[in-house]
């Protein structure tokens, strides 16, 4: 019996060490593939932020603006009709 066990591992040798490879390799196929989501989520995060942070931005930058040009519109009306 024993040797009989021992000839069959040495026959299906390859094929058990292929097979716990193959486990080997798809476990870390999956811690990549589990940190490479949680890469994409936080960039995503960080892309909502920035998305954000630039509106914002802009809100600020128009407001700045129209309040400039209101500014220089009082200049203008300040110094009166332009002379020729």
């Amino acid at each position: 019996m024993g040797e009989n066990l021992m000839d069959s591992i040495r026959e299906w040798w390859g094929a058990i060490m292929a097979a716990t490879g193959l486990c080997i390799w798809l476990v870390r196929l999956e811690g990549s593939s589990k940190t490479a989501l949680r890469e994409i989520a936080r960039l995503e995060k960080q892309l909502d932020a920035d998305r954000k942070a630039i509106s914002e931005t802009r809100k600020e930058q128009n407001e700045m603006l129209r309040e400039m040009r209101a500014d220089i519109k009082r200049l203008l009306e300040r110094s009166g009709p332009a002379r020729d």
